[in-house]
């Protein structure tokens, strides 16, 4: 690359240069005028790299790069009109809209930021403590159930979700207990340090349900684990039926069990090694490849 260019309001911007504006106004503006039809002011196009990333998918090479601003908590002046696209420090991207009261700033959303509930066409039971087969999916059972499958009193057990979902944010499950040996309470979370709350309430002898929502927790050794914690303050059968997950992009949900169909933790002294989600995470995710 050549060395920079400095450049003054008005003057060419230099292909392949890096142009370093000294005042606070515009390098370049592009005004077009009396266009025949709705056609681009700007049209920016690259053909893209060949090359591959850890996991074999293909890279594109940006068409446009937006340089962060200085510091995290920046957004859009409120003397900027609607229509401005700013980029700060902290990985956002704004727009500025339009309004009565002048100008206001929002967040874009894009699949890092944002979430879509997927529902599963069916609810697929991925626990119930009552029958074999149905205890499959948890991680780490020695020593918790007793010998009907009752999840013991005091006890955690973790719940494997990838057959379904993969790096998912929450999910929406019905959690049912059966079989209770005495009053008490149950709890569903992500796992880590057990929350001082309860997702049902029971007394001896119940069948009960409840329909609950609960963040996913994420196991990483050679593949990526979600994940649900489960525990009871009383011995008692626990099942568990999911409905659907909160996901960046629907082809994290198991296309075999989506409704639409598919598309392109910190721990405690009875979890497995867990690390509970960033903030971030979402974009890390992008760089795994969903199992199905």
């Amino acid at each position: 690359m050549s060395g920079t260019a400095d450049a003054s309001t008005g003057d060419p911007v230099l292909q392949g240069n890096q142009n370093v504006l000294a005042t606070d106004s515009p390098a370049t503006e592009i005004d077009a005028t009396s266009n025949a039809s709705a056609t681009p002011t700007l049209i920016l196009s690259n053909s893209g790299s060949t090359g591959t990333d850890s996991n074999n998918n293909g890279e594109a090479s940006p068409s446009l790069r937006l340089t962060p601003a200085a510091t995290t908590l920046v957004v859009p002046s409120g003397s900027t009109v609607a229509g401005d696209l700013v980029a700060t420090g902290d990985g956002n991207l704004w727009f500025t809209h339009a309004t009565s009261q002048g100008p206001a700033p929002a967040t874009v959303h894009t699949d890092a930021t944002s979430n879509s509930f997927v529902p599963l066409s069916s609810p697929v039971r991925i626990l119930d403590t009552r029958t074999s087969s149905l205890r499959k999916s948890i991680l780490d059972s020695s020593g918790k159930l007793a010998s009907t499958g009752q999840l013991l009193k005091g006890k955690t057990i973790h719940i494997n979700l990838t057959s379904l979902v993969f790096f998912g944010n929450a999910l929406s499950v019905n959690l049912t207990v059966t079989g209770t040996e005495a009053g008490g309470d149950a709890i569903v979370w992500p796992g880590g340090a057990t929350p001082n709350a309860s997702s049902i309430n029971f007394q001896k002898g119940w069948t009960i349900a409840n329909m609950i929502v609960s963040g996913i927790g994420h196991t990483f050794s050679s593949t990526i684990t979600d994940s649900i914690a489960v525990t009871t303050t009383a011995t008692t059968h626990v099942i568990l039926d999911v409905a659907g997950f909160w996901v960046p992009n629907i082809g994290q949900v198991n296309p075999l069990n989506s409704a639409f169909g598919g598309g392109a933790a910190g721990s405690n002294a009875e979890s497995p090694a867990a690390v509970t989600r960033a903030p971030n995470q979402a974009i890390a995710s992008r760089a795994f490849k969903a199992p199905w």
